[in-house]
């Protein structure tokens, strides 16, 4: 196993060690790889930061559509309950005997 923070620092070092070994040196091709990764995690990470700003945007919209339903229902004399809003119904009387 390689760091490859010392890789990049130094290639020339890595290959020297590998040539030493008696490898061939492939500092050039692991730094390739390596750039390659780091655009494609740079370019995942973007588009999940699109993808959270989106989602607050659709959220925001939502509690917007939300008040104003409220306020339109508080208007009418309507009570927001539960889910959709429904119109408030009187409590039936209901007699206690003992």
């Amino acid at each position: 196993m390689h760091d490859i923070r010392a890789i990049r620092d130094d290639p020339d070092a890595f290959d020297a060690a590998m040539a030493r070994r008696g490898l061939a040196g492939v500092a050039g091709d692991i730094l390739a790889l390596d750039e390659a990764r780091r655009a494609r995690i740079h370019a995942a990470e973007s588009a999940q930061a699109e993808q959270n700003r989106a989602s607050k945007d659709v959220g925001a919209a939502k509690a917007k559509r939300r008040r104003g339903r409220i306020r339109a229902a508080a208007r009418a004399g309507l009570r927001e309950e539960g889910r959709g809003g429904r119109r408030c119904r009187p409590r039936r009387a209901t007699s206690i005997s003992s």
